[in-house]
């Protein structure tokens, strides 16, 4: 087993929990597709490229969706393990931040209601700017 302090590893437990939510957004994009395919309600856009039916379309957006702010939340853990600026505080929001991005993706894949959606990914954006920052204050020391 790797040695970490009980902090480092919850900081690698959150990131983890995060590509698990990826994982699990990847294993769920190929079912309704091939049941679009298979059913013939896979149309075509001008360009030949497949618009597959709303349900398939919202899991591969909240899929891709785990490309944009999450990758800047693996990129400030990992600065903040490699600087050892890990904290209790830091820990907290970074399991704070996985969990908004959970149901972030739940509410994505299943109503899609906007609002909610919106207030969610509104709160794990402040999260993660409240990180950044901290991280920020602490490396230049203000």
């Amino acid at each position: 087993m790797i040695e970490l302090s009980d902090i480092q590893r919850q900081i690698v437990l959150a990131m983890l929990a995060q590509a698990a939510l990826a994982a699990a957004l990847l294993f769920m994009l190929p079912a309704p597709r091939i049941a679009a395919l298979r059913s013939g309600k896979v149309k075509r856009d001008e360009l030949g490229r497949p618009i597959f039916p709303k349900w398939a379309t919202q899991i591969s957006d909240a899929f891709n969706n785990q490309f944009q702010l999450p990758t800047l939340f693996y990129m400030i853990s990992l600065l903040t393990l490699w600087l050892r600026a890990e904290t209790p505080w830091f820990v907290g929001m970074a399991w704070a931040f996985v969990a908004l991005r959970w149901v972030h993706a739940a509410v994505f894949v299943t109503t899609n209601f906007v609002p909610i959606r919106f207030a969610v990914f509104l709160a794990s954006s402040l999260v993660f700017l409240t990180l950044l920052l901290n991280t920020a204050r602490r490396v230049l020391g203000v």
